[in-house]
Order: C-alpha cells, then sequence, then structure tokens
C-alpha cells in the first residue's frame, strides 16, 4: 500500500474510532490506539512501520503532547495532583516489573533486557503521556458536568 493510502486509512479509521470510543464514554484516545494495534504488526499487519509512517507517528506525538498542554487547567492539576503522581508512578513501576518477571520466566538475561531484545522497542513515555491527558481530560468534563467551573 502507498504512503498516501496508508494515511488515509489511518487518518479515517482512528477518526471513527474515536467518535465511537466517545460515543461509548471512552476517552477518543483509547480507539485511536486500538486502531493502532489492530491494523498494525500486532494484528492484522496491514500497515508496516517504515520511515514516513515513523515520522508521521513521532509528529502525532508531539502535536497530542502540546494539544493536552494547551487544554491543561492548572488549578486542576493541582488539585488532582496526587492521584495524578500515584497513576504517573505506577504506570512505569508496573510495565517494568512486568516485563521485568516475564523476561525472568523466558529465560531472558538481563542484559538481553537491557539491550531491547525483548518484546522490541518499548516507550513508556507514549503511555504515561496519553494516561496523564486522558486524566486531565476526562477531570475537566466531570467537573464541568457537575456544573463546577475548573
Amino acid at each position: 500500500m502507498t504512503f498516501l493510502g496508508v494515511l488515509c486509512l489511518i487518518l479515517v479509521l482512528t477518526t471513527l474510532a474515536g467518535h465511537l470510543a466517545n460515543r461509548l464514554g471512552v476517552p477518543a484516545v483509547i480507539g485511536e490506539l486500538v486502531v493502532g494495534i489492530i491494523l498494525g504488526p500486532a494484528m492484522l499487519n496491514w500497515i508496516q512501520l517504515n520511515s514516513l509512517v515513523s515520522l508521521f507517528a513521532n509528529i502525532g506525538v508531539v502535536i497530542l503532547m502540546f494539544l493536552g498542554g494547551l487544554e491543561s487547567n492548572l488549578q486542576l492539576l493541582m488539585k488532582y495532583l496526587r492521584p495524578a503522581i500515584i497513576v504517573a508512578t505506577s504506570g512505569v513501576i508496573f510495565p517494568v516489573v512486568l516485563m521485568g518477571a516475564a523476561a525472568w520466566w523466558w529465560g531472558f538475561s538481563p542484559l538481553d533486557v537491557h539491550r531491547g531484545d525483548f518484546l522490541g522497542d518499548v516507550r513508556f513515555d507514549l503511555s504515561g503521556g496519553t494516561q496523564g491527558i486522558s486524566c486531565i481530560d476526562q477531570s475537566r468534563r466531570s467537573d464541568n458536568f457537575r456544573g463546577r467551573s475548573g
């Protein structure tokens, strides 16, 4: 599939999945991530990672983080600082411990895990960033729904 076809497929399906996720009461980011998992090498393998797809994915992450920063409410962030720190910390520690235990279980040495040979290139910063954006967005929506202005 050409790059333009891949880009159109990604844009259309992630937009539809985002709207569907919002209708189900789930953040749109979750629907978009599910589409990425289904279309990518993990399931259907319709989209292979090449240099252009990787470039656009990195640009998308930068834009996502920028928009999350623009929509952030500092007073609301300070209100939920302690739960946010707990979620962010556990969102890093839990996967690292789980992957280490799985690596040990399947007989990988610690050097294999540190070199990144185990389960490929895992990026914890993306999962933490999307969790933070989703938490802030959902708490803002719930406060506005209850009649409080954030």
